[in-house]
């Protein structure tokens, strides 16, 4: 019997020291479009399993309907389904309004509505990033109007079913200044922080708020150099944050990451043949 006690407490003592199997990262998907050329204004979805330092073409997509143009698509997973929200025109054509689409499989996609920007005299509609907080889904879009030439400003549009086929109108989000655009906003703890593009400046800069999405922004700063734009963030198993961002003076999406949302590494280019403004989700 004191043998096979000895054997039992072997067997468990190496159970407990021996290495255990890496488990996989999580694979993500990161849409995106190609450029501003008419072949290029579509839907690309790409397939990261390194952590999203770098993608391969999952699928070209072809989708760009109705307008032929589909620009800086925002993915959402939700209730089984893939959706995206997305620009209908290029940066040089008018636009009031924005769309939203569906996916099973991330290959065929079908449009479930148009939400209209809602705000007087709006000739530029950009940018539609999916924000969902406590089950609640929201989009962010930044809006330009006739009053106030290339004087964008973020506004805040609230799903009003599961189906995502029913908007809100618009709701300002105060306090974050004029002529800022893509607008990409998480939450950690108490603190609402957002990642927006200053138009004038050309940098991305960060604030923060801790009264409510629509009000008690902060500016904390800009991060990196000036020319970039469409910052977007995803959450990594390790629990750290990466942000992407398009360098769009020559292309490419480049990336950094962070533990707390405040200080960041610098910048290095992903691996993403292609890609431009996006944004990324577990798939």
């Amino acid at each position: 019997m004191k043998r096979s006690l000895i054997a039992l407490l072997a067997v468990l003592l190496g159970a407990l020291v021996a290495p255990q199997p890496a488990r996989a990262a999580t694979t993500l998907i990161y849409s995106t479009f190609k450029g501003d050329g008419a072949a290029d204004q579509e839907l690309w979805i790409y397939q990261s399993t390194n952590g999203g330092t770098s993608y391969s073409v999952l699928s070209d997509t072809n989708f760009r309907e109705p307008t032929g143009v589909l620009r800086d698509p925002s993915i959402l997973k939700y209730n089984n389904r893939y959706y995206i929200a997305y620009t209908v025109q290029s940066w040089t054509t008018n636009s009031t309004y924005f769309n939203i689409a569906t996916s099973t499989n991330l290959t065929s996609w079908s449009n479930v509505t148009s939400v209209p920007a809602g705000i007087s005299g709006a000739n530029y509609t950009w940018a539609p990033e999916f924000y969902v907080e406590n089950g609640v889904v929201r989009i962010i879009t930044s809006v330009a109007s006739t009053a106030c030439a290339w004087c964008f400003r973020p506004y805040v549009y609230t799903a009003q079913n599961t189906a995502l086929t029913s908007w809100s109108g618009p709701s300002q989000m105060w306090g974050l200044g004029t002529n800022h655009i893509d607008t990409y906003v998480v939450k950690s703890g108490s603190t609402w922080h957002a990642f927006t593009k200053n138009e004038t400046t050309k940098y991305i800069e960060h604030w923060t708020t801790t009264a409510n999405l629509y009000e008690g922004w902060i500016n904390r700063g800009t991060l990196w150099s000036s020319g970039y734009e469409g910052p977007s963030l995803v959450r990594l198993d390790d629990g750290r944050w990466r942000i992407y961002v398009d360098k769009y003076t020559n292309g490419g999406v480049w990336t950094a990451t962070s533990s707390d949302l405040n200080t960041w590494t610098g910048l290095s280019a992903v691996g993403c043949s292609g890609c431009r403004h996006g944004t990324a989700t577990a798939r």
